[in-house]
């Protein structure tokens, strides 16, 4: 069959023509939303969680402008010493900050051996929080804030002990509250107690440049208890040890959300007697306003 040469002509033009058309059109279409706002977000973060956030030195440096020489204990004044607890790193309205807490006891004034401490003797938690400014930079953290006292808890003057075989949980209130539990322990006559702190960062007080209850302690929470230390192998007691879940649960009649304590294990039922913790042992907690704290029902 032959053809003409400008039937050729047209062909060709109809094909470069369609070539064109397909290639503008892979070229110009964007890229699917879903891949784009679901990376981003996670690329920050992986970004946010490899920058090394400030040691406990420099958490210190903020609140007491005292040089401590690498050291997370010491002398502030009169007597008073802080300890260095603990810090996080957390993400809020897309900022990612970090805070250092800080325990420290009392100021003293009276002679050595007069100041009595006991069960009821708490400690002062300080913090210091920092901004992830550029993560790129030689200085990525950015100080932004401090308080000098945000409650008090522990007993015998010293701070729970953060228990490091578990992790701390996070909860967000409707209102953009972060509620931070911090698991801790401590010991004391040969039972071993596990717990969280709970403390909230209220985001709303930085945008008025409050230097006042951005962080609030609002209590701790048992949720076991080890008597192993104490119970002599059943001979003194019946041995025991439990553990517990912590859960939260928003409140329509509160920001703040309700808590309940699962617990898994035995305790004491009578002389001599153990039972299997249950349902029927859930310890359920709110949110007192006016106390600002957490209190069992």
């Amino acid at each position: 069959m032959k053809v003409s040469p400008s039937f050729r002509r047209r062909c060709v033009r109809t094909a470069l023509a369609g070539l064109l058309a397909s290639t503008f059109a892979v070229l110009s279409s964007p890229a699917p939303a879903l891949a784009a706002t679901d990376s981003a977000p996670a690329i920050q973060k992986s970004v946010a969680a490899a920058v090394t956030p400030p040691d406990a030195a420099t958490v210190m440096y903020f609140i007491y402008q005292i040089d401590g020489k690498g050291e997370t204990s010491y002398e502030v004044a009169n007597g008073s010493i802080a300890t260095y607890w603990f810090g996080h790193a957390f993400e809020s309205e897309g900022t990612h900050y970090y805070t250092g807490f800080v325990w420290e006891t009392a100021e003293r004034y009276g002679k050595p051996g007069e100041d009595q401490v006991g069960p009821e003797t708490q400690v002062n938690i300080a913090e210091s929080t920092f901004v992830l400014n550029d993560p790129t930079s030689e200085r990525p953290w950015k100080f932004r804030g401090l308080e000098h006292t945000i409650g008090e808890f522990g007993a015998y003057e010293r701070a729970p002990d953060v228990d490091k075989r578990r992790k701390p949980v996070e909860y967000r209130t409707p209102a953009g509250k972060l509620l931070l539990a911090v698991p801790d322990t401590s010991f004391d006559n040969g039972i071993t107690s596990d717990g969280y702190s709970l403390l909230v960062f209220d985001p709303e007080r930085l945008k008025t440049d409050s230097d006042n209850k951005v962080w609030t302690y609002v209590g701790n929470v048992l949720t076991g208890e080890d008597n192993s230390a104490a119970c002599s192998d059943g001979e003194v007691m019946p041995c025991t040890n439990s553990t517990g879940e912590l859960v939260f649960t928003a409140d329509g009649a509160n920001d703040m959300p309700r808590l309940a304590v699962k617990p898994n294990g035995t305790t004491i039922s009578g002389p001599n007697k153990t039972r299997q913790l249950g349902a029927a042992d859930v310890t359920h907690y709110t949110f007192n306003a006016k106390t600002k704290r957490y209190v069992s029902q």
